[in-house]
């Protein structure tokens, strides 16, 4: 009977496919799944369940019980990290975030410590143990410091520790726990009202200095450089608009209630300059706008059912050309630039716009079309302008979150094979309530964060758990017939090839005929395994944490079962480290055709 035994073997690869017929799925898309929940594509092949996040930026200052209306990053500006919510009183709805830390010590004694200065610390005066933690000197008075320990550190001083100035020399115990400064108000002129404001977006420029401007379709435009908050509203220049752009040196503004059909843009290197002698002007591009996004040398223009492009350098040869009159943008924040395109939500899906030098060169086509019935579902109860996009740059990776769909969210990412080709796969998001979310570098390291609907500030990629709460995931595989969908065939063990980063306990199911439910089902199987993989030379012979020198262990579970086809189904809801499922096999052997 031995020698009768097979094996079928699939890599997971492909991400969640909707659209194929359970024959082709269980054939052509082996390594693709039927279900995929909380997985992204693994930077080492597989699936990985993807890592949690944090409140680490805590409740954005606002009206209690209130939603953040935008949140930002922005390298060179103040610290990078922006935020906006409904004021209690006032107008001031715009904040920047300090990570520096006031630090209370002796009396008298911070008024020694020297600006700049290097910062250790031993436990305490009678404990002359090092504390692993330094910290450079921002600023100081007589009876405090103020430290910067880093972006989000994941440790401080503590009340007790002595330190020690690496400059000055001076000596002191702090004397109470160090607090963050966290967010900081902005003095917002011009006195904006943010009482119907439902999403306020940002545009990064830098002609000479870094800005961003902030815009909210009932205010006027604003620009802020790190100190000054300054309205635009001189000039020919719209007043509410909920659009912007920088674009060849000028800023470009759209999306006004009042003129919905306007492209303004403002005069070259001169974001406050809206007069037309100096260069200023406005373009009405023949329909609604709903997005603006620059791209390489040209600016494209997003209606809900077109599509135009503006080339040129100024007002003198700007040109206003027409990438298509039946196809447009359903839902304005989506639009991403992402892997060297530009990404839009149209009726259709997922599609990019690939630009070239010629007008006919623009390739227009579907990336989602294996989860169409989930954008059709969830689109289908959404106010589309809710709809939030955010790049994952460092993974190839966008998450688009549906704000009214209970915290769910499609994960797209690019997977790059061997041979130099790639494909776009997908999964779905569950546990993650986003009203607004951003992504960029500060220095060399990528912050995504988000808001949620009670005005607290996240950051993604960050921890093992959802802010404390466990992760759910699921991945199943497609049902598998071996070659032959009506040959009865009996199944003796499945090894599931896991990578884990720490301790990990993964719920196996197994599900017969398509889940016929006159198939008996096997029970559940218990997958462990803890830290990294053995290699050959180190690891027992025939444990689960080895597979013949291959760094990735293989957990091997027996099951008993006879059907026409199988699927393998996987699930955790923990707080555990990520775990990646690489790959498949299933032990069988052939019956008969009854």
């Amino acid at each position: 009977m031995a020698d009768n035994l097979r094996t079928f073997a699939a890599a997971c690869q492909g991400g969640l496919v909707l659209n194929l017929d359970p024959l082709s799925q269980g054939s052509e898309g082996s390594g693709s799944a039927i279900r995929m929940i909380n997985y992204e594509p693994a930077l080492q092949g597989g699936y990985r369940r993807i890592s949690g996040f944090s409140n680490s930026y805590g409740e954005l200052t606002g009206l209690a019980n209130s939603p953040v209306l935008g949140v930002h990053v922005a390298a060179d500006i103040n610290q990078g990290i922006f935020g906006c919510r409904r004021p209690t009183t006032g107008n001031n709805y715009f904040h920047w975030y300090n990570h520096y830390y006031t630090v209370a010590v002796t009396s008298g004694t911070g008024s020694n410590f020297t600006v700049g200065e290097t910062i250790t610390a031993v436990v305490s005066g009678s404990d002359n143990t090092v504390v692993p933690i330094s910290a450079t000197v921002i600023s100081k008075t007589a009876n405090a410091i103020v430290l910067n320990f880093g972006k989000l550190p994941s440790a401080v001083f503590s009340v007790g520790n002595v330190i020690t100035g690496g400059t000055s020399t001076t000596v002191s115990t702090i004397t109470s726990a160090p607090v963050v400064l966290g967010w900081q108000e902005v003095t917002t002129s011009g006195s904006p009202n943010t009482t119907t404001v439902t999403k306020i977006r940002f545009e990064n420029f830098n002609w000479g200095a870094p800005k961003f401007v902030l815009v909210d379709g009932v205010n006027p435009a604003a620009t802020w450089d790190g100190t000054t908050y300054t309205q635009l509203t001189t000039g020919n220049v719209p007043t509410k608009p909920s659009l912007a752009a920088a674009f060849n040196n000028h800023l470009f503004l759209a999306g006004d209630s009042t003129e919905p059909f306007n492209l303004y843009f403002s005069a070259p290197v001169a974001e406050t300059d809206w007069t037309p002698a100096s260069g200023a002007g406005v373009i009405n591009v023949g329909f609604k706008i709903i997005q603006i996004k620059a791209f390489r040398d040209q600016l494209f223009v997003f209606g809900s059912n077109n599509i135009k492009r503006l080339v040129g350098t100024n007002i003198a040869n700007f040109e206003l050309q027409t990438v298509t009159s039946n196809l447009g943008c359903v839902a304005p924040d989506t639009v991403i630039e992402f892997n060297g395109d530009v990404l839009f939500l149209a009726p259709d899906g997922v599609r990019p716009i690939t630009g070239t030098d010629r007008i006919g060169d623009i390739e227009l086509a579907t990336l989602s079309k294996p989860i169409q019935s989930i954008f059709e579902t969830y689109t289908a109860q959404e106010d589309l302008a809710t709809l939030t996009a955010v790049v994952v740059k460092k993974k190839s990776q966008f998450r688009m979150f549906f704000a009214d769909q209970e915290s769910l969210g499609i994960l797209g990412a690019v997977r790059r094979s061997g041979a130099g080709g790639a494909g776009f796969e997908y999964s779905q998001l569950v546990g993650v309530d986003v009203k607004t979310a951003s992504s960029g570098y500060l220095g060399d390291e990528e912050f995504v964060i988000h808001g949620d609907s009670e005005g607290l500030v996240y950051r993604q990629e960050s921890g093992t758990d959802f802010n404390g709460s466990n992760i759910f995931s699921l991945m199943q595989t497609p049902f598998y017939y071996m070659d032959d969908p009506g040959l009865r065939k009996t199944f003796y063990d499945v090894d599931t090839y896991m990578r884990s980063e720490g301790e990990v306990t993964v719920v196996m199911a197994v599900e017969y005929d398509y889940s016929n439910p006159d198939t008996k089902v096997s029970s559940d199987y218990t997958l462990s395994t803890k830290g990294a993989a053995s290699f050959y030379d180190t690891a027992k012979f025939d444990a689960t944490d080895i597979y013949d020198g291959n760094p990735s262990p293989v957990e091997s579970s027996s099951i008993v079962g006879s059907a026409k086809s199988i699927s393998i189904r996987y699930v955790t809801n923990s707080k555990s480290p990520s775990h990646t499922i690489q790959a498949v096999t299933i032990t069988y052997g052939l019956g008969d055709r009854r």
